[in-house]
């Protein structure tokens, strides 16, 4: 990663730094570095492309001095978001992007209209539970041996948000 910040403060607003943008062709190589270096399962490169190729408007990149420092994907249906996946770069963990990815999100799902958001997370990651609490979400559920790779459960969780009107 080229990318370099100095003792990032935890207040930064990174709206003024990151630049997110539908995901493209040109982004899967970085991205699938990301995933596979991050993620226990990692996504193929075609399914990435099956997402890109259908246009799917939940796939959005996030780059910070034209570095891909994350990602996140989700389906919408009917009024919810189904977050697939997100993912954020080993070297940009524990300075606010993930809850900035998150925020980010959640107001492209007010923007949609939708009205909540469902994920699923190993029982075994305990950042990201914790991360996903601090955003309002809560558990709802478990999918026993959910990730095959690891046998690991997933617990399930929602939030409701409050969905703009769309004209």
């Amino acid at each position: 990663m080229q990318v370099v910040l100095n003792k990032v403060s935890q207040t930064i607003d990174w709206s003024d730094i990151v630049i997110a943008s539908p995901m493209s062709e040109n982004d899967l190589t970085e991205a699938m570095e990301i995933e596979r270096t991050t993620i226990y399962s990692p996504w193929s490169g075609d399914m990435f492309l099956s997402e890109i190729e259908r246009e799917n408007p939940g796939m959005t990149v996030f780059k910070v001095q034209g570095q891909l420092i994350g990602y996140y994907c989700f389906w919408k249906v009917l009024d919810e978001a189904h977050l697939l996946s997100v993912c954020l770069h080993f070297d940009f963990r524990g300075k606010g992007l993930g809850k900035f990815l998150m925020d980010y999100l959640e107001n492209t799902c007010q923007t949609m209209g939708l009205s909540r958001v469902l994920l699923e997370v190993a029982k075994s990651n305990h950042p990201a539970i914790k991360l996903y609490r601090k955003c309002g979400f809560v558990k709802v559920g478990l999918r026993k041996r959910f990730y095959k790779e690891t046998g690991d459960d997933a617990i399930l969780m929602e939030k409701f948000i409050q969905a703009n009107s769309v004209p």
